[in-house]
């Protein structure tokens, strides 16, 4: 690049999990351009995530692809629109054909992003998806090389990073915390992927019975609406004072602050995993159908649990045989793994 940009367009990720592990990137963007104005486009549902990392982004553009931009007329409306803020560089995280061709038909005269033969036209700074290593590689990473592809040398490859709200912290406690007792275990048994991701509500409700015995705390149950059954049954099988259930009660800003503030956070592999990393919580995670190296959670306080099995990672949504990868885990493996999280010690590197 012949100067600094002044104006940076960002597409970042559609899910909460890949949009915090967009964040090393827009960390390294900020600091090797420190002025410029950079502004995220952003599905309208993660962009609150970024509010935990001011320091960032300037400011947000609502692209709701599934909502009035689906057609091909909104979104060609939207991306004419994006003409008039006159981005100098554009940055396209996401890896598919339609965030390089909206960089195009918005005009930005550099456009980087993760190339496949039907959108390599509308990029002049091409990474191909073919390079990129499929597996024994955290996700995270793609996107830092594809800043390589601007000519950046990266000094540092940063972990992903949120920053805690200590008013909206305060504020999250006297609307859902209010005679709870410490320490606090937050849970999320749920899965935006897919029924695959998801280990069994009795298992989950054992280690909160557990927990609540031998700790004398509280568990709180995370989880967006859709999710409201498998926390219901945890729920029912705990039937505990010391538990509650906040599946769909909070908003995104809110289930965020809960994992900030938080004593320990236990879940599958999901987004709201990656948040508790980026904060530092302590955390166990449980993997099954997913690849543990390349989407664990980033974080030197998180724990992983995971077996091997012949059909693992078969990145399948819903299990078609016998879930072998999830039944593997045992409850007692878990509770072990939570009372070590909640006693500082770290547990192996997943990677």
């Amino acid at each position: 690049m012949s100067r600094p940009p002044q104006k940076i367009a960002v597409r970042v990720c559609n899910w909460i999990g890949d949009l915090v592990m967009n964040l090393p990137a827009l960390d390294q963007l900020r600091a090797h351009f420190p002025d410029a104005e950079i502004v995220a486009i952003a599905r309208p549902w993660v962009k609150d995530a970024l509010a935990f990392r001011a320091d960032l982004v300037d400011r947000c553009l609502d692209f709701d692809d599934k909502g009035e931009l689906k057609s091909l007329s909104g979104f060609y409306r939207f991306c004419k629109g994006l003409r008039e803020e006159r981005f100098d560089l554009g940055l396209a995280f996401t890896k598919h054909f339609k965030g390089a061709a909206m960089l195009w038909l918005a005009r930005v005269p550099v456009r980087a992003g993760f190339s496949v033969p039907e959108s390599a036209l509308f990029l002049n700074r091409r990474l191909p998806r073919r390079r990129l290593p499929k597996r024994h590689r955290h996700s995270a990473h793609d996107c830092l090389d594809l800043l390589e592809t601007l000519g950046l040398e990266l000094a540092a490859r940063p972990r992903p990073r949120l920053d805690r709200d200590p008013a909206l912290n305060r504020l999250v406690a006297e609307k859902f915390l209010g005679g709870l007792a410490r320490p606090l275990l937050a849970i999320h048994a749920g899965a935006a992927y897919g029924t695959a991701k998801r280990w069994d509500p009795d298992r989950y409700a054992e280690v909160c019975r557990h927990f609540l015995e031998r700790r004398g705390g509280s568990v709180i149950l995370l989880g967006v609406a859709a999710e409201q059954e498998v926390n219901d049954a945890i729920a029912a099988m705990v039937n505990a004072p010391g538990l509650r259930n906040l599946c769909g009660q909070t908003c995104l800003k809110e289930s965020i602050a809960l994992i900030s503030s938080a004593d320990g956070f236990l879940s599958n592999d999901s987004g709201l995993m990656h948040v508790a990393a980026a904060f530092g919580t302590p955390q166990t995670a449980i993997f099954g159908p997913t690849d543990v190296t390349a989407t664990y959670p980033d974080s030197p306080v998180a724990r992983v649990l995971y077996r091997q099995v012949p059909c693992s990672p078969c990145f399948r949504r819903h299990c078609p045989i016998g879930h072998d990868c999830m039944k593997a885990i045992q409850p007692e493996e878990a509770v072990a793994a939570v009372d070590a999280m909640l006693a500082g010690d770290q547990g192996p590197s997943p990677e």
